[in-house]
């Protein structure tokens, strides 16, 4: 199998070095051949998974009292306004 190393590195947002370039397809392809190797394990006898039940469970919205927004606020480490400063999350492009 054939290892896209570019889509892959760029759907994971990885910038990746000459030397990376390199070395991680002939890896990336020995580990989808060792995952593919366990489709050929015999498992007769075994107890076999049960599904999990992920169904969207619903609760009643419930009012509680929140801490005040001056008492947040004291404890943000950085504060801008009224509003706690936090780091970054996405990068622009």
């Amino acid at each position: 199998m054939k290892v896209d190393l570019e889509h892959l590195s760029r759907l994971a947002s990885l910038e990746l070095n000459e030397e990376e370039r390199k070395i991680l397809p002939g890896q990336m392809e020995k580990i989808i051949d060792w995952v593919g190797q366990l489709s050929s394990l015999v498992t007769e006898g075994e107890e076999k998974y049960t599904r999990l039940d992920f169904s969207l469970r619903l609760e009643e919205d419930r009012v509680e009292p929140s801490l005040p927004q001056a008492e947040v606020l004291a404890m943000a480490p950085e504060k801008e306004g009224d509003f706690v400063k936090v780091p970054r999350v996405f990068r622009e492009k």
